[in-house]
């Protein structure tokens, strides 16, 4: 009998993920995450950061930055609000990215809510790039 994960990462533009994997390791929001076959059921939130999944010996690895993570019934379910493979991720764009939103940052007068998603784009750059580096 086989011992599988049913994953599914779903972003608001497309499916980037559908097939039966052996663990999958998540950015959780309390931390990270490893599910195996059997995991007890969890809902929880994601941060940005590595996504990766091992399937028949190889890993697959990707960032994601935000959204939700369930598991029930050897199912994973991840709506990410972005996601991206390693070998999608343009160095020079995700750079960009995280000196705009420095620079953003550093400005005093930033409502709340557009502090709240200057850092959500800075925590998404830096994963990138964390990714990117490490690999």
């Amino acid at each position: 009998m086989s011992q599988k994960l049913i994953l599914s990462i779903v972003t608001p533009e497309k499916q980037l993920v559908a097939e039966e994997v052996d663990q999958v390791n998540a950015p959780g929001s309390e931390g990270d995450l490893g599910i195996l076959y059997d995991h007890a059921p969890i809902l929880t939130n994601l941060r940005s950061g590595q996504l990766s999944y091992e399937k028949d010996g190889e890993t697959i690895a990707l960032v994601v930055s935000g959204g939700y993570l369930e598991v029930t019934d050897n199912r994973v379910t991840v709506l990410a609000e972005t996601g991206e493979f390693l070998h999608e991720i343009d160095r020079e764009r995700a750079e960009r990215s995280h000196a705009a939103a420095e620079k953003l940052l550093s400005q005093t007068d930033l409502s709340e809510e557009e502090f709240i998603e200057t850092q959500k784009k800075l925590f998404r750059a830096v994963a990138r790039l964390e990714n990117l580096n490490n690999n």
